[in-house]
């Protein structure tokens, strides 16, 4: 089986301190065959500011490729993830990597009118479904102008940060939605990504969604844990990927500069 973490952060993100050569052990042991950091790069425009330092990615490059010979059985990627919450950040962003020789990027969303979705700001004053269909339209919104992504990231993000008994992210919330942006990542060739990080130890959920992705002419997916730190990486892939196939989704991808293989699921 294929097994690949193609959702990682290392501390060339702003929001980890987890060292490289960590991370790949930590891949070794949950037998991963392929992973791909991808480091923040973020230009959203925030309410509550703070710092975001952009990855050293060439940095980064050297030091991936110094540890290489520690990690024959594993074959690491260079990617990032890039914020969407509007077309100037995606274009901020796109500049940034430009010429940089990637290998994969993830389009995220996580912050919507420039509030992040785990402040309980974002929260206040909404229910789940209006807190969920408002993350959803940014999406919508966020995918139309960025043209460098090959998978939109975690579509249930909101999802991880809400204390609701139910945090399920579920096609009810707007099938429109979905459809929307579903249709758009086709008609580009980009696929969707299946993070487990949301699902914590909760069953995992997103049949539905994954189910109407089919539908609408959806090939491929990629997985990804989005670990911060090393005790999660490679968490709960193989269930990713059943869901996936369940949904009759035939394909995961890995990528090689910005190109898909597909691996049969």
């Amino acid at each position: 089986m294929n097994r690949f973490d193609y959702h990682m952060h290392c501390s060339y993100s702003f929001d980890s301190e987890a060292k490289i050569g960590d991370q790949l052990l930590a891949a070794r042991r949950m037998g991963l065959t392929e992973i791909c950091f991808t480091d923040h790069v973020d230009f959203d425009e925030l309410k509550k500011p703070y710092p975001r330092p952009l990855p050293d990615l060439d940095a980064r490059r050297k030091e991936i490729e110094s540890l290489a010979k520690d990690f024959p059985d594993i074959t690491v990627k260079h990617g990032a993830e890039i914020s969407l919450s509007d077309a100037s950040a995606a274009e901020r962003a796109e500049a940034y990597l430009e010429g940089r020789n990637l290998d994969f990027v993830i389009g995220s969303v996580h912050a919507v009118n420039g509030v992040e979705t785990y402040y309980e700001d974002y929260m206040a004053g909404r229910t789940k479904q209006t807190a969920y269909y408002d993350y959803l339209d940014a999406i919508c919104k966020g995918i139309k102008p960025c043209k460098m992504m090959n998978v939109l990231g975690h579509y249930d993000f909101v999802a991880k940060f809400t204390d609701y008994a139910d945090r399920r992210m579920t096609l009810d919330v707007s099938k429109e939605l979905f459809y929307e942006i579903f249709k758009l990542l086709i008609e580009r060739g980009k696929g969707i990504e299946v993070n487990t990080s949301a699902w914590k130890d909760d069953p995992c959920w997103g049949l539905d969604v994954l189910k109407l992705y089919r539908e609408l002419g959806g090939e491929f997916i990629t997985t990804g844990s989005d670990a911060h730190i090393p005790k999660k990486v490679g968490r709960r892939l193989d269930e990713a990927c059943a869901l996936a196939k369940e949904a009759g989704i035939p394909y995961i991808a890995s990528f090689d500069k910005m190109k898909p293989i597909f691996h049969r699921l």
